[in-house]
């Protein structure tokens, strides 16, 4: 039987040893062998491409500052390795970088280094697995019993487990010892090259808590060498529960093998990607621009080593503002050379590429001068860059720098890798270009239209209150109608899977995110319903590589507002606290209407429930927001709990079982006229195939009772229930979904315990692709006027935010 081991052994001697027009037809048989179907898992990855390139010795020879393709996807899928030169091997070693569950192997070993003589990525097994493949191609390692992070593979061989093992850049090598220290969830990892062996340190403390997955602990951040002290300098990235979200200014010394803060004053804003690199003669850390996630600085700061200390420098001209470039030292000419880096777009389309790739520079910094220098623009000709991951690049003894990227022409999801190699020149600066391509010191960029505050009030007519009171007081009863706006926050891309809030005390309309296969932003959306103008808090911080994902770098930005993603029914305005709250996980977040901020010091910790924001309901009453969710996560149980002056408080629940929320298929109201709550949920009676089932849960007594309204055999949605609204003068429950393919409504009699129907033109707007399906709509009633809001999340335009007045005159047919 031919093993995944054996056939890789054999395709890598092949594309090897076999000439140039031979790897070729070998090349074109895999495709047609794979495309009949008759050699499974061959097709598992990209093959390497043969590539006839000039010998790699020979970039010297080659002119100045010309990239030079060396190989291509000979190092495997991987997702933000780290690449370093060796002193001691004289080579370039690629180490890690994370490998998706979804993508298949086999794979060439995670730690690689580069011969130069054969122009080919070596696997630098280690000693004890030797066996597990070829030198050159895919090996098949020993596996992990788990897909989370772990050190020690089940043949005992301590390594990371590459499916947690992005490395942005924070893999660097300490030059007193040889070794690459990095930080790897939350863990201090050492890599000795020659002896090609991992170990876990395991300080006594960390800067960075230890997670199962890269997603949940410290993101983006940056690690440099300091040999004064033999300390590795960290600063930057973001997900962590601090004030900033970062680590602020962090060391640890290699010999005491600890981690300390150094808590400064003085030190850079925080930012994301943005690499650090050692200046040996002024003994000075260089570190230059980033992300801020919601602006890209351009700004140089220096650490001195000596007094551990901050200094904002002031050059002429600098760089534009990026991030994710590479930053390096030449040991040859002494230079500080900066490479590469990426911008911002402001497009709103779905799914929106927020980042693209600058045209590549070179650029060098003199420390003692102040000064940033070019030395090149490349319109073309440079290498190529992922557009949201840290730069993978090295240099080598002789100034010849390596840059790892996508190969030309691959598919973003294959990770089909390529490296390049450029001896570096950086005698003749470009001064012309320093002046056409720089900016001033200091600069930063922002995304721009619907993206800017600003862009909402500018070029529109002045807002008209009368009209607009004038425009409620005329509505037909029992339709909804449109309400128009001059400009609508476009940033949203999709908006899906959030509801909306009602802002009691300014009478208008709030809204959160959505996120995953939508938008991530983490502005908070306003619609001032009394002029019909829509605004936003700030401009939005965004997740690079996290964005239209489902989970996020730590819980909040560095603005201190929560990653939105899929919001659910988690959010809703508290009329007590006159602040919208937000459960996300163990924390509540508190937004200030007024200030437009999350306060700090308003954010409560420690939820006393599973505050999962799928499964976390929360509606508003007089005396504050009152939340039903599960006790933990898994349980088979709920509670309620209110939020008082002090934190959450749960009540004593007594009389028939709650039933257990569901994501986007549940719903509660507040019966303000009985001070209790109304709850549905698709998770209801066992064995029952409706969901019309009601609970109610007395606030003051917290006896819970099941109502057994008549006509719920009718109410059969399965998901996507989740929007209701009461309506306190016709003591009636509307739910957010139609019925069957007309405009018939669901509504919930209270007084008489049993389900009804109303025909309710207009209502077309919130059904999504069949009845029941909508995870875009939010509902919330406005008491003052008596009116329901309607919001498509989606706020693409005219027509995503609808108003109804409903009066005894709807005609409610029972539901039998």
């Amino acid at each position: 039987m031919v093993t995944h081991r054996m056939r890789g052994l054999l395709i890598s001697v092949l594309l090897v040893t076999a000439g140039a027009e031979m790897r070729r037809m070998f090349l074109w048989l895999w495709v047609a062998v794979a495309s009949l179907g008759i050699a499974p898992g061959l097709m598992a990855i990209e093959p390497p491409e043969p590539l006839d390139c000039a010998a790699p010795n020979g970039v010297d020879a080659a002119q100045a500052n010309e990239w030079v393709e060396v190989t291509r996807g000979q190092t495997g899928p991987r997702v933000s390795p780290s690449l370093v030169w060796s002193g001691e091997l004289k080579r370039f070693l690629l180490v890690s970088g994370m490998i998706s569950h979804q993508v298949k192997g086999p794979f060439p070993y995670d730690v690689m280094s580069y011969n130069a003589e054969t122009n080919q990525w070596e696997n630098d097994l280690p000693k004890k697995g030797e066996t597990w493949g070829p030198k050159v191609g895919t090996v098949e390692p020993a596996g992990f019993k788990s897909p989370y992070f772990a050190m020690v593979d089940e043949e005992g061989i301590v390594r990371p487990w590459r499916r947690q093992a992005k490395m942005w850049y924070l893999g660097t090598v300490a030059p007193w010892d040889g070794s690459l220290y990095t930080l790897m969830c939350g863990r201090t990892l050492r890599y000795n090259p020659t002896e090609r062996l991992w170990k876990n340190l395991a300080p006594e403390n960390s800067p960075a808590p230890e997670t199962r997955n890269y997603k949940k602990g410290l993101n983006w951040a940056a690690m440099c060498a300091d040999p004064i002290n033999e300390e590795l300098l960290l600063f930057g990235g973001c997900g962590l529960a601090t004030t900033r979200a970062d680590a602020g200014t962090g060391v640890y010394s290699t010999r005491q093998n600890e981690w300390r803060s150094l808590g400064l004053e003085v030190q850079p804003p925080p930012r994301a990607l943005a690499p650090m690199v050692y200046d040996p003669t002024t003994k000075k850390i260089v570190l230059f621009g980033g992300d801020g996630l919601d602006r890209l600085y351009a700004d140089t700061w220096v650490y001195d080593c000596a007094s551990r200390t901050w200094e904002q420098r002031k050059p002429k001209r600098s760089p534009s503002p990026r991030f994710g470039h590479a930053l390096l030292h030449l040991p040859k000419s002494g230079k500080i050379v900066l490479l590469g880096g990426i911008g911002y777009t402001s497009s709103t389309s779905y799914q929106a590429k927020l980042y693209r790739p600058h045209p590549f520079e070179i650029w060098t910094y003199d420390v003692l001068a102040d000064e940033w220098s070019l030395i090149r623009h490349y319109e073309e000709g440079g290498p190529a860059h992922y557009a949201t991951d840290a730069a993978v690049a090295a240099v080598d003894d002789r100034d010849r720098v390596m840059w790892w990227g996508p190969a030309p022409g691959s598919k973003r999801n294959l990770r089909a890798p390529a490296t390049w190699l450029c001896a570096v020149d950086s005698s003749t600066p470009d001064q012309t270009g320093t002046v056409k391509h720089g900016v001033e010191a200091g600069t930063s960029t922002s995304r721009t239209g619907s993206y800017d505050p600003a862009w909402y009030s500018e070029d529109v007519p002045a807002a008209q209150p009368d009209k607009q009171r004038k425009f409620y007081a005329s509505l037909p009863a029992n339709r909804w109608v449109s309400v128009e706006a001059p400009k609508w926050p476009e940033n949203r891309q999709g908006g899906g899977w959030s509801t909306t809030a009602y802002d009691t005390d300014r009478q208008q309309i709030l809204h959160l995110g959505g996120g995953h296969s939508s938008y991530f932003g983490n502005d908070v959306a306003h619609f001032n319903t009394g002029t019909a103008r829509w605004s936003i808090s700030d401009r939005p911080q965004f997740a690079l590589d996290f964005n239209y994902d489902l989970s996020g770098p730590g819980s909040w930005a560095f603005n201190g507002g929560p990653w939105g993603n899929h919001n659910y029914h988690a959010y809703t305005y508290d009329p007590a606290r006159h602040r919208l709250i937000f459960i996300r996980n163990e924390y509540t977040h508190v937004y200030d209407p007024v200030t437009r901020t999350w306060p700090i010091n308003e954010r409560l910790s420690a939820n006393p429930f599973y505050g999962s924001k799928y499964t976390s309901n929360i509606i508003a009453t007089p005396q504050g927001v009152v939340v039903w969710a599960l006790r933990r996560r898994g349980s088979k149980t709920s509670g309620v709990w209110k939020l008082g002056p002090a934190g959450w408080n749960e009540l004593d629940i007594s009389g028939d079982a709650l039933p257990l929320p569901i994501t986007d298929g549940a719903t509660i109201t507040f019966d303000a006229k009985r001070n209790r709550l109304l709850i549905t949920t698709t998770r209801g009676e066992k064995e029952s195939e409706h969901s019309g089932q009601v609970w109610a849960c007395d606030l003051e007594t917290g006896v819970v009772k099941m109502l057994s309204p008549e006509g719920r055999a009718q109410i059969k949605v399965k998901r996507f229930a989740r929007e209701a609204v009461i309506l306190p003068e016709l003591d009636l429950v509307m739910l957010g979904y139609h019925l069957d393919k007309s405009n018939r409504i669901p509504f919930y009699d209270i007084a008489n315990n049993r389900w009804r129907s109303a025909e309710i033109p207009g209502s077309e707007f919130f059904v999504r692709t069949a009845p029941g399906t909508s995870v875009d709509l939010g509902l919330t009633y406005d008491a003052e006027r008596g009116l329901v809001w309607g919001v498509m999340c989606k706020l693409r335009g005219n027509g995503a935010v609808q108003v109804l007045r409903l009066n005894k005159e709807l005609k409610l047919d029972p539901l039998e």
